[in-house]
């Protein structure tokens, strides 16, 4: 099976004819809740099923987060039960000295 030409969008950097969609499916789930309009995201939920674009983004939100923070947080409403809760920096906090004088 190839995959359907509403998708080629959101491939323009790959050889769309070369991506398998049972081979590749986690980088097409990803690649379609980061970037993907809502008819595409409709063929990626009848094509996969719920379970297996879930199973694709929780590996991920626990993982190693390659998916884009806005992408990432609007899925984690439908996805996630219990959000990790992410520290929230300060302004100045990445230029702030980390260590004391003296110790």
């Amino acid at each position: 099976m190839i995959l359907p030409s509403l998708l080629a969008p959101l491939f323009r950097n790959y050889l769309f004819d070369t991506i398998d969609p049972e081979r590749d499916f986690k980088f097409i789930i990803k690649t379609t809740l980061s970037t993907g309009s809502w008819e595409q995201i409709l063929w990626l939920f009848e094509h996969y099923g719920e379970k297996r674009v879930r199973e694709t983004f929780l590996e991920d939100y626990y993982g190693l987060r390659s998916l884009p923070e806005n992408a990432r947080k609007l899925w984690e409403l439908v996805f996630v039960e219990k959000p990790a809760v992410e520290k929230t920096a300060l302004p100045g906090d990445k230029w702030r000295c980390r260590r004391m004088a003296g110790g």
